[in-house]
């Protein structure tokens, strides 16, 4: 992942951030999903059923903060940090799988979130 924040003050608050943001990320790329049924009845409404990215879901990863860009409205020059990997890793992710099937000689260019196994495979086998 590459942001900026500007000047960071908490260096470890910016590391939560980010892996929780890339966490978030991943966990919409491979296992989210809201399911109803024909009358609009939410049926994925509980932790049973709404599946989230646990810690043994998510690759290490470090944070690097060496370029810092400093924020020109502020006289700390700070920039938001919240969650900051959650834009960037669903499209990493669902791109590093639609690469993968079109390695396999595929003509795949997209696939719906999330990647479940059953749409990877249904992606595998048009």
């Amino acid at each position: 992942a590459a942001d900026d924040f500007g000047n960071v003050v908490n260096p470890m608050i910016v590391d939560g951030q980010v892996h929780g943001g890339i966490g978030q990320g991943i966990g919409q790329a491979l296992l989210e999903a809201a399911v109803y049924n024909d009358d609009g009845q939410l049926l994925s409404a509980s932790y049973m059923d709404y599946a989230m990215p646990r810690a043994d879901d998510v690759p290490f990863y470090d944070v690097d903060h060496s370029c810092q860009t400093p924020c020109t409205h502020n006289p700390l020059g700070v920039k938001g940090c919240g969650e900051a990997g959650a834009i960037g890793s669903p499209p990493a992710v669902v791109n590093a799988v639609v690469d993968a099937l079109r390695s396999m000689g595929k003509d795949i260019t997209h696939v719906d979130m999330p990647l479940s196994p059953s749409r990877v495979w249904s992606a595998m086998n048009e």
